[in-house]
């Protein structure tokens, strides 16, 4: 490990100082606040005569530990640069007593729907027991930090804790975690890799190629950190590839440095990688940027792009395809049919939507700018399976036999010998208003109440339109809004074009929103960085003294 590496492991890149927020839930008050820095060899503090705690290798995340008399209490690191996205943890307790029972209850998980509670998360031995998720009353009054913007951020933030139970015997060293950890070093220890760039952290980004022909198949993995399904099946998919048909290109870690400093969904930047296919930038996501730039001479050879997720609110494992009114795209239907009798497969969980929300995905702009039908999102669920007598997490040989079936299916399928028998039915994406995960909820809540109050702003300036009218152009201001976010919806091509048009010519605004969130955020909760983070963007906007904007244009696209 370099000494960078060293520096931010030791240094957090939150912009959100929780000790501040769970001052009061901890007993703080009279305590002066410093988070604790790790010492060498990962060792974090000591408790009394019962514990050691461990949280400073590749992959872990645990920011503060605290005892009370009813147990451990936990704060996670959030993802680096961003303003809270909690949902991965790792961390290691050594035992120092022969047999000992520890509640712990980690306080600052920022995701709602979990199945922790069913299927139980991840040690490295026994099961926990006594599991329990529920929200954190710490927007509760009783808990409001003396500072005003921190206690509006209690307010205005929701918490959930996870509660369980632990039985060392004989002094045991385990790991706790949301999920198997598959750790950056382990993806370094693959065979054959080809480096096609580094990180901002001097981290590499990877690349396996496998079997010998001319047309070619994409597989992608672990864009999101916590999701390490993916790198699992990619793990099993290297070691049984020997084809003659295509030409398997394997990046089996997407995101080396969320992955190593336990993000859970975020680059170093605080960056959703799935969410930038569409023009990334070197600057702020170099891993989008070298992988697109390496499969440029491959474009119109690649059949399959496959994009390899694990999913947290659904069991088994199963498919999103691409599809449109005009395009029903009934051979990638066909190609998914051939799952269905699949051990660990799930059909009706299968969709082929392509939403407004996901036109920046990889399996969206694979399909649009590269043409390829068979362009796929892949979920196996990080809780395992739910069928039958296989119901439980997915072990080793739950990921070789899934990454088998994959393997098969591709190399078995004939796009021109297949009938036209009607598909299942199957079930689309949740087409309620509830975005796939609170940290993009957060950016919607935030563009909602800036753009409505410049409106309103605007509006009083004018005295064109009296307050009885301000209630229905909210709700038609939300509704013009949240669909380009949150609403699943069918698009054209052409509709797809425009509305990447629309995100370029709008994406200065929505960056400098985000910058002054950012940067207030930085302002009112000092962390253990004395710099915010984002100085690249700090620079870049510092630049133009002289900067202009078309009013008129605003207008237009309801930024005004």
């Amino acid at each position: 490990m370099n000494k960078k590496l060293q520096l931010i492991t030791i240094h957090n890149y939150s912009l959100i100082n929780y000790l501040k927020v769970f001052q009061k839930k901890l007993g703080l008050e009279n305590t002066v606040i410093q988070p604790q820095i790790n010492q060498q060899g990962g060792k974090l503090e000591q408790f009394g005569d019962d514990i050691q705690v461990y949280s400073h290798y590749d992959s872990s995340n645990l920011f503060f530990v605290t005892l009370d008399q009813d147990g451990i209490n936990i704060l996670l690191n959030s993802d680096s640069n961003t303003n809270g996205c909690t949902q991965w943890f790792n961390f290691q307790i050594q035992a120092l007593k022969p047999v000992v029972t520890i509640k712990f209850k980690i306080l600052n998980n920022r995701r709602s729907n979990q199945l922790l509670t069913s299927c139980n998360l991840f040690t490295s031995k026994n099961r926990c027991f006594d599991i329990h998720y529920y929200k954190t009353n710490v927007n509760h009054p009783f808990y409001a930090n003396e500072d005003v913007n921190i206690a509006q951020y209690q307010k205005a933030t929701s918490f959930y804790t996870l509660e369980f139970k632990y039985t060392f015997t004989d002094k045991e060293f385990i790991t706790f975690a949301y999920a198997e950890p598959y750790p950056l070093s382990r993806a370094l220890q693959l065979r054959d890799y080809t480096v096609i760039g580094y990180t901002q952290l001097n981290n590499p980004i990877i690349r396996i190629k496998k079997g010998k022909a001319k047309k070619y198949v994409v597989i992608l993995a672990r864009q999101h950190p916590c999701e390490t399904s993916g790198s699992f099946i990619a793990e099993e998919l290297i070691k049984i590839i020997n084809s003659q048909k295509y030409r398997y290109i394997i990046y089996p870690m997407v995101n080396p440095d969320g992955v190593f400093l336990g993000n859970s969904r975020c680059n170093k930047n605080g960056i959703d990688l799935n969410r930038r296919w569409i023009n990334p930038s070197l600057q702020e996501e170099p891993e989008i940027f070298y992988i697109k730039q390496s499969l440029t001479k491959y474009q119109s050879r690649i059949k399959f792009m496959i994009d390899l997720h694990g999913h947290s609110t659904k069991q088994n494992y199963f498919i999103y395809g691409c599809s449109t009114n005009s395009n029903c795209n009934i051979k990638m239907k066909h190609f998914v049919k051939q799952f269905q009798n699949c051990k660990h497969f799930s059909l009706k969980d299968c969709s082929f939507a392509t939403q407004s929300d996901r036109k920046c995905t990889a399996r969206q702009t694979f399909w649009l700018d590269y043409n390829i039908q068979y362009s796929m999102t892949i979920e196996v669920s990080l809780f395992g399976s739910q069928q039958g007598l296989h119901k439980g997490k997915f072990n080793n040989q739950d990921f070789s036999e899934i990454a088998e079936q994959i393997y098969n299916q591709i190399e078995q399928f004939n796009e021109d010998d297949f009938d036209l028998i009607q598909m299942p039915i199957i079930e689309c994406l949740n087409e309620s208003c509830e975005s796939e995960s609170e940290c993009e909820q957060d950016i919607v809540k935030g563009v909602i109440v800036k753009k409505k109050s410049q409106q309103y702003r605007f509006l009083d300036q004018q005295n064109q339109k009296p307050s009885t009218i301000r209630q229905d152009e909210d709700v038609k201001q939300k509704q013009q809004i949240l669909p380009k976010l949150r609403i699943s919806k069918v698009m054209s091509k052409s509709e797809h074009r425009a509305s990447s048009i629309f995100e370029i010519d709008n994406s200065f605004v929505f960056r400098l929103e985000q910058f002054n969130n950012n940067f207030n955020v930085i302002k009112y909760f000092p962390q253990r960085n004395i710099q915010p983070k984002r100085m690249s963007s700090i620079k870049k906007y510092s630049k133009n003294t002289n900067a202009t904007i078309n009013v008129e244009q605003l207008k237009k696209y309801l930024i005004l």
